[in-house]
């Protein structure tokens, strides 16, 4: 047969195989498709009420970070958080007892952020004061923002130290040396016997420092040589980060801000017609309601099925160096308990809306947050015992903002896109 003929019926075969082909469907970009355009349906806004609540009684132990430091705006008046924490040791731990002979002690702390953040790599001064405390600190207790624990006259540290990146050094004097040399039979003991210590920053400092207390690398390593056996270089490491107790004690003042009405009654409310302030460390947060909109939406729809449903925060300002990163909502149920919206956890048709989960939005000066489920059980209970906005990680971070309110330009609100089954 002639070897032409039977090459041109091959590439012909080989140039319609492609065409034969059906492309599979990318979700290439779905990230980043503004989730609107999803749905088919009508789109609407629900606009509420709102105000600004002071967040008392805020639980401070057993979390991994935590914040020590003083901080004062015009906004927020000032702050002050000083950091607890217990000295404990291992089960089956070397003692440091009297016969040895302490060369120095070194406490290390990993820093996970400095508020307000800074916009270079200059080297930040952090005046530090370290107390023994006077009564130890419970691993079993509760302990919240208001708890103070009375401190001793022993000074551990007071210097001036510079933070450059993740961590810092401190040198702790002389007078924690007795401290740690003990004959303690237990851990219990132990911290019965040495208290734990309060870490502060000085008064007049204009930071708030967030210590990494998960990370293995904070810790306090005493240097020591036993003269009855060598003189060999020793060093061991008493528990200060995990394992042990920490707590924080808060203190706030409003007088002269905006806020001034809670030095007077921290059970009151500020309206939030212009402004909406959300502060960590037990400052304040954000309660709205969506009463009036449910009961005028419901009269008129009360067969609609929400389709997707975005609170939209804008925010009033906008400094970047103190805009948290992430905005929580939290509902409130009929006997005042609070549990955690979380659509932002949930997938809704295959799409991950990744950004819409209550994270800000720099370009649009905006946190969007999805309350999809949220809305729709709202609307089919017709009652909303509030909605609580809370700043993500506000146990162990400075970072605080000003919301618009709601008689604003850009006020907060819902959009939402939805279907009344009546009309269809």
């Amino acid at each position: 047969m002639n070897r032409k003929k039977l090459l041109f019926p091959l590439a012909l075969l080989l140039l319609l195989v492609p065409c034969a082909c059906t492309e599979e469907e990318s979700d290439l970009g779905v990230n980043l498709q503004d989730p609107f355009t999803v749905y088919n349906g009508v789109r609407d806004t629900a606009y509420v009420t709102a105000c600004t609540l002071y967040d008392d009684s805020l639980l401070t132990a057993g979390f991994t970070a935590a914040v020590f430091g003083n901080y004062s705006d015009a906004n927020f008046g000032d702050v002050e958080a000083v950091l607890y924490s217990q000295i404990t040791i291992p089960e089956d731990g070397v003692r440091i007892t009297q016969s040895v002979q302490i060369d120095s002690v070194v406490m290390t702390l990993v820093i996970d952020t400095v508020f307000p953040a800074r916009t270079d790599s200059t080297p930040i001064p952090l005046h530090i004061v370290i107390n023994q405390l006077a009564e130890p600190l419970r691993s079993d207790s509760a302990y919240i923002s208001t708890n103070q624990l009375p401190e001793s006259s022993t000074c551990f540290f007071d210097s001036i130290v510079s933070f450059v990146a993740d961590s810092i050094r401190l040198p702790l004097r002389p007078t924690v040396y007795p401290v740690l040399q003990r004959e303690s039979p237990s851990p219990a003991d132990f911290v019965e016997q040495t208290k734990g210590f309060a870490l502060r920053l000085a008064a007049g400092s204009q930071q708030l420092v967030t210590v990494n207390l998960a990370a293995t690398s904070t810790r306090l390593t005493v240097y020591y040589h036993n003269p009855d056996v060598d003189t060999n270089a020793r060093e061991f490491e008493f528990i200060i980060n995990g394992e042990a107790a920490h707590s924080m004690y808060i203190t706030h003042n409003y007088a002269g801000t905006p806020l001034a009405l809670f030095e007077q009654n921290k059970k009151d409310t500020l309206p939030g017609n212009q402004r909406l302030y959300l502060e960590p460390l037990g400052g304040t947060r954000v309660r709205i309601s969506l009463q009036p909109f449910l009961n005028r939406f419901y009269a008129q729809h009360p067969t609609a099925i929400i389709h997707y449903a975005e609170l939209l925060l804008p925010v009033y300002d906008t400094a970047d160096s103190q805009t948290p990163v992430r905005i929580l909502a939290m509902k409130r149920g009929a006997d005042g308990s609070l549990t955690y919206v979380t659509d932002a956890n949930v997938l809704t048709n295959n799409y991950t809306y990744t950004g819409f989960d209550g994270y800000y939005h720099r370009d649009k000066h905006c946190y969007r947050l999805r309350v999809s489920r949220h809305l729709q059980e709202l609307m089919r209970t017709g009652q909303d015992y509030g909605t609580e906005l809370i700043i993500d990680a506000r146990r162990s971070s400075g970072f605080r903002t000003i919301l618009n309110g709601t008689d604003t330009d850009n006020p907060i609100r819902i959009d939402f896109v939805y279907t009344d089954m009546a009309t269809r």
